[in-house]
């Protein structure tokens, strides 16, 4: 049995029409296929033509569109949006309650190893 990625390639004259599956999608754009769905779900990705209960569907000709154009994206973009993330994580973890969290359960570890030490 040979694996989805195995298959042999689609004649061009059913390019513009050929479906493909979900697996299919997330590997020929190097992926795993829950990092596929939630490209989809955020609307990064092209949008299934047929959605179906165990029968979703994507036109290959507009899964090779994205991915050229994907392909095609800067890779400063991509960082940009990587260090975006993480200055919004910095900042929420930076942000007044959050650190009043950490320092009682800072506290309470400290309390929890001294009753310890206290009782042995």
């Amino acid at each position: 049995m040979t694996s989805k990625t195995d298959l042999p390639p689609i004649p061009a004259a059913l390019a513009d029409v050929a479906l493909i599956d979900g697996p299919t999608c997330a590997a020929s754009g190097g992926m795993s296929l829950s990092s596929w769905h939630e490209l989809v779900r955020t609307k990064q990705a092209p949008q299934p033509v047929i959605r179906q209960p165990r029968c979703t569907r994507w036109q290959l000709a507009q899964v090779r569109a994205w991915l050229i154009d994907r392909a095609a994206q800067p890779a400063a973009e991509t960082s940009a949006a990587v260090t975006a993330r993480a200055t919004k994580a910095s900042t929420m973890a930076r942000a007044p309650a959050a650190v009043a969290k950490a320092q009682a359960t800072r506290k309470a570890r400290i309390a929890a190893r001294e009753s310890v030490a206290a009782g042995q």
